[in-house]
């Protein structure tokens, strides 16, 4: 959808990375931590929040992704239809 840069390390590489320096062991972890938090958030997310404020959360979050991401991926991000995104916008437009 986008341009992007993805690094590929094998995982016995990374184990070696890991033997080598303590850095790499650190930044394993905070890799790691991350990946747990940003999962933790969005799954509090889907218990505790409302569609809308999933929404409105998205758009502060990441305000330029309509003009980057389709709108049923978007739709699809959120857990919710097409149709309720829809809905939604429009509400929000209206306040």
């Amino acid at each position: 959808m986008t341009d992007a840069e993805v690094l590929c390390i094998h995982f016995l590489d990374l184990q070696k990375l890991y033997q080598q320096s303590h850095a790499w062991e650190r930044f394993g972890r905070l890799l790691a931590q991350e990946a747990f938090n940003i999962s933790m958030e969005r799954t509090e997310s889907f218990l505790f929040k409302s569609p809308e404020q999933r929404y409105l959360d998205l758009i502060t979050n990441h305000p330029d992704i309509f003009n980057n991401i389709p709108l049923y991926h978007i739709s699809s991000y959120l857990g919710i239809q097409g149709p309720s995104l829809s809905r939604i916008r429009k509400r929000i437009l209206g306040k």
